[in-house]
């Protein structure tokens, strides 16, 4: 099951009297945020050309590089950000997700300490640091995180949906169903939180309500991945 995390991108370019790499910057954000990647990645790039000292493009740059499968690449990214600004909390929090995808957890945890430090309100990294101690194992560690997320930004579905994961992990999965109802709150349309809610009914006994849920999966992203692995027959059957 992959991981469910966020990366953190700058938003601060782009106010009036911008510098041209500022600008280049905001329009890379709302490319990113449109999910329009290759013109953020190309954003970024004139970004660090008409400024090279900017931390924000090159950590900016690094979450494209990322999301395209190149973590070792994206981490360099994250490093040289870190490097220009060593207070920057977001390329730290991002370098740790970094790190976590590539087996090191116990690095990925100090830089998210890093980050807290810098940050200690960020919701994101408190939900990252939940991601990092549940791979490792302590699922109890990461619910603490999680709801820390959760009391910064009680809308935060991502940090809804990782709760009801560890739930479940603990053997709660009433708990879990109603973690992930909160999640489908804010982002109804949501595959992977039907999807999850799904797992947790199933582990309920409500076999009834996961194939409803698994329909709804597949409704909304025929071709989400964990929908076609676990079929809504298997589902019905428990399985």
């Amino acid at each position: 099951m992959p991981a469910r995390l966020r990366r953190s991108s700058s938003h601060r370019a782009g106010k009036r009297g911008a510098s041209p790499a500022a600008k280049e910057i905001s329009l890379g954000n709302e490319f990113m945020r449109s999910g329009r990647l290759k013109e953020a990645r190309d954003a970024y790039e004139r970004a660090i050309e008409l400024e090279e000292n900017s931390a924000e493009a090159w950590n900016n740059l690094g979450v494209i590089v990322e999301n395209s499968g190149r973590t070792h690449e994206a981490l360099k990214l994250y490093n040289k950000a870190i490097k220009l600004r060593p207070g920057y909390a977001e390329a730290w929090c991002n370098k740790a997700m970094a790190l976590n995808r590539l087996d090191n957890g116990d690095k990925a945890l100090d830089c998210l300490e890093t980050s807290l430090k810098l940050a200690p309100e960020n919701p994101v990294a408190w939900m990252n640091k939940g991601v990092v101690l549940s791979r490792k194992g302590d699922h109890d560690g990461a619910l603490l995180c999680y709801d820390k997320a959760i009391q910064i930004d009680e809308k935060f579905a991502l940090a809804w949906i990782n709760k009801g994961v560890a739930l479940m992990k603990i053997g709660k999965p009433g708990e879990a169903v109603q973690a992930l109802n909160k999640a489908l709150a804010q982002r109804p349309e949501f595959p992977d939180a039907w999807y999850q809610k799904a797992r947790a009914m199933t582990l309920s006994g409500d076999k009834d309500g996961a194939r409803l849920c698994m329909e709804r999966v597949v409704e909304l992203d025929p071709g989400f991945a964990d929908a076609v692995a676990v079929s809504i027959k298997k589902v019905g059957r428990g399985g």
